[in-house]
């Protein structure tokens, strides 16, 4: 038995093969004879904790299951019977990644793209922080040993009259066909930037359109979404978190590839630009910037309010996003079906295999009837 200040730590064994897991409660009004005391452990992810002969609670990892591998960007997810939870904290390799706190207990976790073993960790928190449950899984390398890999994520837009399966398309990479490891229907959090031109040719209520449009449309964003903005001229702004109803005067030139390249990050990211699509300042070359954002995890739209642009069409077809035209008056119509759209898209994720550094040319097509690829990320850059 053991006393700490006004509460005390009791466990019994269930009557199963299951052990208990540890739990705090108040110390009742009448002594109690005796308590056992067991070390906690956990079966197959599922942890059950009793007091004094009641189930308390069950945690059961949703993902990733027992003995499974990890690798990329992949969702950590637990059930429980708890009731009155106040948070879930998930660890990996001892360290704090991330919290939930409501159903469904569910964060993103970047595993890297090492294939290596793990130990993932979740602790609930109930009854107003007074309870802590917690259960464990482990995941494993390919055969004990640690792989490096290459983990691609592919952003697609898809139609279909039906649920898309991993089975409906084939991937290729440079002709060679690839293992798809994952297909996902909804996007998880990501990062949002509004690249917005403030040049003097955005002049005429163009400036102000764009900025009252990402004002209402990007409400349709998730509340656990980032949103910033970066505003360029020949100068570029560095990324910074979007404020409604701001009001800025254009002037100076233009430095469209320079903005584009800034926004280039690790981290899923939706980047839409609007400009009138000139560029004659960029210190970036075409060429460069196409590099530096086609390796990344960047999807670029855009919507251009004046001549085309053909930077903005490789650097959309590359990323698997798209490139609209429209004015002053249709601006916000045409933000909210990208953002739409957005939320709508498919990613598939794959082992990369067979292909040397360089660019890597990247085909997805149906093997089914009734599936239509509206486009996907064309390829990238690997060293």
């Amino acid at each position: 038995m053991s006393i700490d200040g006004a509460r005390i730590l009791i466990a019994t064994a269930r009557p199963s093969l299951l052990s208990s897991a540890f739990h705090t409660s108040p110390i009742p009004p009448a002594p109690i004879g005796w308590i056992k005391r067991y070390a906690p452990s956990v079966v197959l992810g599922v942890s059950t904790g009793m007091i004094v002969g009641a189930i308390v609670a069950a945690i059961t990892f949703v993902s990733p299951q027992q003995g499974s591998q990890a690798i990329g960007v992949l969702p950590i997810e637990v059930r429980t019977t708890k009731q009155a939870v106040s948070r879930v904290e998930f660890y990996v390799d001892g360290a704090l990644v991330g919290v939930g706190r409501q159903a469904p207990y569910r964060i993103l976790h970047d595993f890297g793209t090492v294939l290596a073993a793990h130990e993932i960790v979740a602790k609930v928190y109930s009854n107003n922080y007074r309870d802590v449950d917690s259960s464990r899984v482990t995941t494993i390398a390919a055969g004990g040993e640690t792989l490096n890999v290459d983990l691609v994520e592919v952003p697609m837009r898809v139609r279909t009259s039906q649920p898309l399966a991993s089975s409906d398309i084939a991937v290729k990479e440079n002709g060679i066909e690839q293992t798809i490891r994952e297909l996902r229907a909804d996007r998880g959090p990501a990062r949002f930037v509004f690249v917005v031109d403030r040049s003097l040719s955005m002049g005429g209520g163009k400036l102000d359109a764009a900025l009252r449009a990402i004002d209402e449309e990007s409400k349709l964003l998730r509340s656990d979404d980032r949103v910033e903005i970066v505003l360029f001229n020949h100068n570029v702004m560095p990324a910074r978190p979007l404020i409604r109803g701001e009001h800025v005067q254009p002037s100076g030139g233009t430095s469209l590839r320079d903005a584009v390249s800034s926004v280039a990050s690790r981290d899923r990211t939706y980047a839409i630009v609007i400009t009138d699509g000139g560029d004659r300042n960029s210190m970036t070359s075409e060429a460069e910037a196409l590099r530096k954002i086609s390796g990344t995890k960047l999807t670029l739209d855009a919507i251009v309010l004046g001549s085309d642009s053909r930077f903005l069409d490789r650097a959309a077809m590359n990323t698997g996003g798209s490139v609209v035209r429209g004015s002053a008056s249709t601006l916000r119509r045409e933000l909210h079906r990208m953002i739409l759209d957005i939320n709508s898209r498919y990613t598939v994720v794959y082992q990369s295999h067979g292909n040397a550094s360089g660019w890597r040319a990247i085909r997805i097509d149906p093997r089914r009837r009734g599936v239509e690829i509206l486009n996907a990320r064309k390829g990238y850059f690997a060293s």
